[in-house]
């Protein structure tokens, strides 16, 4: 092992700073890993999510009549949808990404951004 040079010159100064960069720098290797773990759960959700939109679009097919939408003796001009009431689980949709939105933005204003 060399010696770590020591002084107050500017070719110490050189010296020292070659001296670190050869024992610490110069043999650094990088590595990776794939954490296999994280990958699964994401295409977990993934398919999940590709199901669920199957399920309800075949769900919503066998369920919707087969009439005309818009019935040609009400039309007026302008295709207008029948505006009804929220179901339960839009309202609970819309609490949930709400909620969620505070927490986010008041965490990032208190402790600065969360990686």
């Amino acid at each position: 092992m060399d010696p770590v040079p020591t002084g107050h010159t500017s070719a110490i100064t050189q010296e020292y700073f070659q001296h670190l960069y050869q024992q610490y720098f110069a043999q650094a290797t990088q590595t990776y890993y794939i954490h296999w773990d994280i990958l699964v759960g994401v295409f977990f959700w993934i398919a999940m999510l590709a199901l669920l939109l199957f399920w309800y679009s075949r769900w919503q097919r066998t369920t919707q009549t087969s009439e005309e939408p818009y019935p040609l003796e009400s039309y007026n001009g302008f295709i207008q949808e029948g505006n009804g009431r929220v179901g339960p689980f839009l309202t609970a949709f819309f609490v949930i990404m709400f909620t969620w939105l505070a927490i986010v933005t008041i965490m990032s204003l208190t402790q600065g951004q969360i990686y």
